[in-house]
């Protein structure tokens, strides 16, 4: 249910357990009923699960169970037929009651006479989320004379489906030179309680295109609390999710989902577009545990890389920038090879000013020579830059250098405003015939900092 999270950890049951919980209501004080739970039926808990908690839960292709329990204060005995006190078609079918009718003995002063009652199963066709009220009555049968008496309960019912699918807001299908610790946002459906992503390798470790990547071992309906298959997986409420450092691999292809849960299910996966969105990592990674970036203050990020083949030029030369900052109208950064040929700056981002940019808190965006530009604006939200993004000085300048060597990443805050922020991890991809490694000298990958 929307408002409500049965979790499994409770207490599994068939429908005739006894239960705790006191809810209905009665007509007459020598006569009483009232619900003691409902027992729910769902893909989390075929077998049924106790609810004490009102409005009671059903699903879509499920039921639910009521135990009720009769208080008898009389003198005689009597049989009490248990029947709903008010129209159930059409949104609801119940199949029995057990025991039907129950006996009461005649009490002694003081001793009531306690009996229960298992209603079930009540099922309807469930199409849409709502909370209906039924009510059930128990009614004598007037036994040799006895003057006919009526006890009765109010029961909330809550109709409920499955999350809707997904609507992804975050990484289009197919981009690459993502960093190894991405930023996911989505929309989340009103029905959802909890959401699980999942990211999961692709089968074809070459694949640079959706296409190309023929799939991946992820669970079309996961109902765990662990990763199954997939490569990561997280459990959580919200609609944006930060991959932790070391979760992924760099130069790998990826896909991910994001599915929606409630008590009553998961949402479709294939009914998202694209059911399994697809990315790929850059080529080499460097995270960054200390990336503070000072308010207006500038910070060097040095790190060294290695290629399978020596003299292997920088060609296709791409710069994934991930980052935080209250502000990213306020940073400049740059590019600089610093060995073995000494090359650079070049100017990746200057202050954008756009619609958009100004007050964004993320950067999450691979610089590239095909890119578009930052002119054109900024997302409206986070990350305010995002995918491919044009350099404001070519990177093709680097193209005649070799790869392999060390490099350093230069952002300044160019506003002594009161904002700081943090560089979290920032990449480098070259031509993918030879793409380039972090240097194995290194360790960590940041092998020198300082401030300009």
């Amino acid at each position: 249910m929307a408002s409500k999270k049965i979790h499994r950890t409770a207490l599994w049951v068939s429908c005739f357990a006894l239960g705790l919980g006191v809810v209905g209501a009665a007509e007459a004080q020598n006569f009483t009923m009232r619900l003691d739970y409902a027992v729910v039926y769902t893909p989390f808990a075929p077998n049924g699960q106790i609810d004490t908690t009102s409005p009671y839960t059903l699903c879509r292709n499920n039921a639910i169970g009521l135990r009720f329990r009769y208080t008898w204060l009389n003198n005689f005995q009597e049989y009490v037929y248990t029947e709903p006190a008010s129209t159930l078609f059409p949104n609801y079918f119940m199949q029995g009651v057990t025991p039907n009718p129950v006996n009461m003995p005649a009490s002694q002063p003081g001793n009531p006479i306690i009996r229960n009652v298992s209603v079930g199963l009540i099922a309807g066709s469930v199409d849409t989320g709502g909370v209906r009220q039924v009510a059930f009555r128990g009614r004598t049968s007037g036994f040799f004379g006895s003057p006919v008496q009526f006890a009765t309960a109010n029961v909330l019912i809550e109709t409920q489906i499955e999350p809707q699918p997904t609507v992804y807001r975050e990484i289009a299908n197919g981009t690459i030179d993502m960093p190894t610790q991405p930023w996911f946002a989505w929309t989340p459906s009103i029905l959802t309680d909890d959401n699980r992503l999942d990211i999961a390798a692709c089968s074809v470790a070459t694949a640079m295109t959706p296409e190309a990547c023929i799939g991946s071992p992820m669970p079309i309906a996961p109902l765990t609390e662990t990763c199954d298959t997939s490569d990561y997986c997280w459990i959580g409420q919200g609609s944006e999710h930060q991959v932790p450092a070391g979760s992924l691999e760099a130069d790998t292809p990826y896909q991910y989902h994001v599915l929606g849960r409630n008590i009553c299910g998961v949402s479709n996966e294939l009914g998202s577009d694209p059911p399994r969105p697809f990315f790929r990592t850059a080529q080499v990674c460097f995270a960054v545990p200390n990336g503070s970036i000072p308010d207006g203050g500038a910070v060097n990020f040095d790190v060294a890389t290695s290629s399978q083949r020596p003299n292997s030029l920088a060609a296709d030369l791409r710069v994934t920038v991930h980052a935080d900052h209250p502000d990213v109208s306020d940073l400049r950064i740059s590019l600089t090879k610093t060995s073995p040929v000494a090359a650079g700056p070049l100017l990746l981002m200057d202050r954008p000013s756009a619609g958009g940019c100004v007050n964004g808190t993320r950067i999450q965006a691979a610089f590239g020579d095909s890119g578009a530009s930052l002119a054109g604006g900024c997302n409206a939200s986070e990350p305010a830059i995002t995918g491919r993004v044009a350099p404001v000085q070519a990177l093709a300048s680097f193209a005649p250098l070799e790869g392999a060597g060390t490099w350093r990443l230069t952002v300044e805050d160019t506003e002594a405003d009161g904002k700081a922020g943090t560089l979290l991890e920032w990449c480098l991809t070259a031509a993918p015939e030879v793409p380039l490694r972090p240097a194995l000298f290194v360790d960590p990958l940041i092998f020198a900092s300082g401030f300009e």
